[in-house]
């Protein structure tokens, strides 16, 4: 028996890029059969109506509704309407390549979750790279540590991953508690490799991913990345928690990158890895004060 292949999309507010995803999925590759969930995060634009009426003759399209804002109440919504049988996760601003969805379906194993490759150059300026410290692509997904006792490095993009539905159920879902900008896939697939699951590299599953251009919108996700990380610290468990600095070892570190601000300003890629590194250190300090209070 074949097995279900479902590719869920995320989508709140996405109503100006959903429609080149969805054309994107249609020049899928292959003879893997695979429909498509989006599910509609509480948006106030178009976006249930772009997907409803998108027309497709490679896959069936349904439209869930989550009223809870945030992707990992979106992947669960998604998730938790598939059939039994492997997932796949992208985002309703990106363009999978047409060779995505076999490439997924290839490499994941039983006991295996699988990672893509991002491309950075495609939708995005060079300018826009440049501010987020991007390569041109991301480098693939290395397998998991082995018994030796290597230790876990999370390189799983939730824009570009899979896994069988039956260890999403295993896991207890995406944490919804974790659902802000950046990270939110990480502690999930922690779990998993807490559990005995291991990462499977697909590197001929590329997705174009889109960056938010602009200076501010690279500091305020910054800013998020580092509260979330602090605040993914007080839900894990004991093997589960970050690597992470302390609050008082956060606060000299922001204090060294503050003072030492003129050894960036000789080119613009410094400028941003400073700005980027100082919006991380106050989201980790906003976050410490959450805890505190």
């Amino acid at each position: 028996m074949t097995e279900c292949v479902t590719v869920v999309i995320p989508a709140r507010n996405a109503a100006a890029t959903l429609a080149a995803q969805l054309s994107a999925l249609d020049g899928q590759l292959g003879d893997v059969k695979f429909d498509v969930v989006v599910v509609d995060n509480g948006s106030t634009d178009d976006t249930a109506a772009v997907a409803r009426g998108h027309r497709s003759n490679r896959y069936s399209l349904r439209v869930v509704e989550e009223a809870n804002a945030g992707v990992n109440w979106s992947r669960n919504a998604g998730i938790a309407s598939a059939p039994d049988g492997l997932v796949l996760l992208c985002d309703a601003d990106d363009e999978v390549r047409s060779g995505w969805v076999s490439a997924m379906v290839a490499a994941c194993e039983p006991g295996t979750w699988v990672g893509g490759v991002v491309d950075y150059a495609a939708l995005n300026s060079q300018r826009t790279r440049l501010q987020w410290g991007t390569p041109v692509v991301s480098s693939v997904v290395e397998p998991g540590p082995t018994a030796a006792g290597e230790p876990y490095v999370d390189r799983t993009f939730g824009c570009t991953c899979g896994f069988h539905r039956s260890m999403w159920e295993e896991l207890g879902g995406f944490d919804h508690r974790l659902s802000g900008i950046g990270g939110d896939e990480t502690e999930f697939f922690t779990r998993a490799h807490a559990a005995g699951y291991l990462p499977r590299a697909a590197p001929a599953a590329v997705v174009a991913y889109r960056l938010r251009p602009g200076v501010v919108n690279m500091c305020r996700q910054r800013f998020r990345q580092g509260r979330q990380q602090v605040r993914w610290l007080a839900i894990a468990g004991d093997s589960n928690r970050p690597s992470l600095p302390d609050r008082p070892t956060t606060r000299r570190a922001l204090v060294k990158v503050v003072v030492a601000a003129p050894r960036y300003l000789w080119s613009a890629g410094a400028r941003y890895q400073w700005m980027a590194s100082v919006s991380r250190h106050l989201g980790r300090l906003t976050g410490y004060r959450s805890l505190a209070g």
